[in-house]
């Protein structure tokens, strides 16, 4: 256990229907590299706002690093990692 704390944030991600949960989760895992502690879908949604055919799921994600305090400029280039590798299922972040 570090004794540096973590980053938490929430994502959405609007992806395909067809495109399972558990393939989101690790490619956000992939994304997030070693800093990415925890990665973890809490909500499903279905509805206009995201689009015929496809889902927005919300993931809980946990940064932390076992040597240091990670800055905003950590989190951020994680989180265009992690956006990259969304788009390559088909998917993009949700404002």
């Amino acid at each position: 256990m570090t004794s540096f704390p973590a980053v938490l944030q929430d994502i959405a991600v609007v992806v395909p229907e067809e495109v399972p949960a558990a393939e989101v989760e690790a490619a956000v895992r992939v994304g997030g590299g070693e800093l990415l502690a925890e990665a973890r879908v809490f909500d499903v949604y279905h509805g206009e706002q995201v689009g015929e055919g496809e889902r927005s799921l919300a993931l809980r994600l946990r940064f932390q690093a076992p040597d240091r305090t990670l800055t905003d400029e950590d989190v951020a280039e994680l989180r265009s990692a992690i956006e990259s590798r969304v788009a390559e299922l088909g998917g993009r972040l949700r404002a």
